[in-house]
């Protein structure tokens, strides 16, 4: 629409106006509001997935301090201390241990090379059970306990050798806590996992394996007593894709012919989990290595992810998977609350800008085409907004601004930024104008001997011969010619309309000749050299960094001729 057309038909682009307003206002608080719950959600599920992470290793980390409790740390201990295997010292010291984290690992063992074996279940705070299988005898017994040294209550004898259980032999063949594989307790048929350590003499001879079963049940309670959202659910999986724990009702392990059998994660049934687990195995896919958690979308889920238990030896994963409904629910609401209110507002506006729009418009104007020229970089026409209210100010701001952002503050010349700015403008004037090609020249020039000065009398000496240099190099050019800063010691001048190269070499002749006259100072005086290269739009480019570089590679050539004259008539 025209500017004419504004003034004959205020109403028409006033109403626009405020429904574009309204809209965009509307559209940036929308996508603010998402972002922000996007942000708020990655957040939550973040720290969900942290609080997973952290409680399952602080359950890993007991396990450890039950076993070193009976087989300390060598590392930690100020002396050498000989492990011994007596099963009566051993029954105090593991019924101590067991007791230590009871609702994670509360039964803790011995199993000895020669096929001994002691071991302490606290089934309940009610109930504790002791397995004890002396050296040479051939089976084991099972006694209800109530203290170490108690055997009143025999429950029952079982063939039983540590030495041909898992754990033993996987422990047996290393010098550090090594964890079993995830299964199945026979009898509580929940998830668990055993810590097993080898006891070593000094010689490195086998003495046995201590060891601790971990249930996952208690990971599985605590899942489904964090609740992220309505809606959300929270799992973790070992590094095969099984099952260990999850938050949802569908258990990690299934019945087969009366025995447990634990739950690959793509055979869940649960479509959220499913989903997770595609969004899983395309990031493992995309950012393999990667052991930081990550959030990601996964469809019209959000899931966040990260790798746990590294530090004591298992690879598992903490998964927190969120349908994207339940963050953006609140959203979607307050959208429509903000559609209404954008309506009454307009229709509001409309009513009380009618009378303002008339004198309002064309300052507006005004400023819309100040701000146009300096995105442009033209220069900031005067805008003579004889107003004391907001829009005066804001003019007074745009002239402020102007010179802020195309003034370099210490010579009092264009930067380079704004160099740039009206070298594109000139550029655009190329494309506007059909069969007029605008030409122009670029001076590169370097100062020589600059660092002498800064050296000789110091940097507040080198600022003023800065600002002297760019007040010489402005009185040197027409009024249409552009000086500017370009970084340090080096300046660009921009020559508008020059065709020839000999108006080029002119004007660096008189430049060199002003610019290289003494320049007064506090105490004494200092002369700089000025080496210049040039370039011509569009005979050397079209590019505005061509045009710099070449300019620049000429005056380096410059540079170089005068160092060697120089040498030259001081070898002479």
């Amino acid at each position: 629409m025209t500017k004419s057309s504004l003034r004959r038909q205020l109403l028409l682009p006033y109403v626009l106006l405020v429904i574009f307003v309204s809209v965009a206002i509307g559209w940036v608080s929308y996508r603010a509001g998402k972002d922000a719950v996007d942000n708020l959600s990655s957040r939550i599920l973040g720290d969900a997935v942290s609080r997973i992470s952290a409680d399952t290793e602080e359950h890993l980390a007991r396990a450890l301090v039950a076993l070193h409790s009976i087989a300390p740390d060598p590392a930690t201990l100020p002396q050498p201390q000989e492990f011994s295997n007596d099963l009566d010292q051993l029954e105090s010291r593991i019924w101590v241990a067991s007791g230590l984290f009871m609702d994670v690992n509360n039964y803790v063992y011995f199993g000895g090379a020669d096929g001994r074996f002691i071991g302490v279940n606290r089934v309940s705070s009610d109930l504790v059970e002791l397995y004890r299988r002396d050296p040479g005898a051939p089976r084991r017994s099972v006694h209800v306990t109530n203290r170490p040294g108690d055997r009143a209550r025999l429950l029952r004898h079982d063939d039983y050798d540590p030495r041909k259980r898992p754990w033993y032999g996987i422990a047996a063949q290393q010098d550090k806590p090594v964890w079993s594989p995830v299964y199945n307790d026979f009898s509580s048929r929940e998830p668990t996992i055993t810590l097993a350590q080898a006891v070593r003499r000094a010689d490195r001879s086998l003495v046995g394996v201590v060891a601790t079963d971990v249930t996952l049940k208690l990971l599985t309670d605590f899942l489904r007593t964090l609740r992220v959202s309505d809606n959300g659910i929270a799992f973790v999986i070992d590094g095969n894709g099984y099952m260990i724990a999850t938050s949802g009702q569908e258990l990690p392990f299934r019945m087969v012919d009366g025995q447990p059998k634990r739950m690959h994660v793509s055979e869940m049934r649960t479509a959220l989990i499913s989903r997770a687990w595609f969004g899983i195995q395309d990031w493992k896919r995309r950012d393999a290595g990667t052991r930081e958690p990550v959030t990601l979308a996964a469809g019209q889920a959000r899931i966040a992810a990260g790798e746990l238990g590294g530090r004591y030896g298992v690879d598992w994963l903490t998964v927190v998977a969120v349908p994207q409904s339940d963050f953006t629910a609140g959203v979607q609401r307050s959208l429509m609350q903000g559609v209404l209110i954008a309506v009454l507002c307009i229709l509001a506006a409309i009513a009380i800008g009618m009378s303002l729009i008339s004198r309002v418009l064309g300052d507006i104007r005004k400023l819309t085409d100040a701000a146009r020229r300096i995105g442009e970089g033209q220069p900031l026409p005067h805008l003579n907004l004889r107003r004391r209210d907001e829009l005066g100010q804001l003019a007074l701001s745009f002239s402020e601004m102007e010179h802020n952002l195309r003034i370099d503050k210490l010579t009092a010349v264009f930067n380079r930024a704004s160099l740039i700015a009206q070298i594109g403008f000139l550029r655009r004037q190329l494309d506007q104008k059909a069969g007029e090609r605008p030409h122009f020249a670029l001076l590169f020039i370097d100062l020589d001997h600059f660092k002498t000065v800064n050296d000789q009398y110091g940097h507040a000496a080198g600022d003023r011969v800065l600002a002297t240099v760019a007040a010489r190099l402005k009185e040197s050019v027409r009024v249409t010619d552009v000086v500017a800063r370009y970084g340090g010691d080096e300046f660009v001048i921009l020559l508008k309309g020059l065709t020839e190269p000999a108006d080029v070499t002119a004007m660096e002749e008189k430049i060199r000749n002003v610019v290289e006259a003494p320049v007064p100072l506090e105490h004494g005086t200092a002369r700089v050299g000025v080496s210049i290269g040039w370039a011509m739009f569009p005979d050397d480019g079209d590019d505005i960094d061509a045009l710099l570089k070449i300019a620049d590679k000429r005056m380096f050539d410059a540079k170089k001729l005068r160092k060697a004259a120089r040498a030259q008539t001081s070898s002479t």
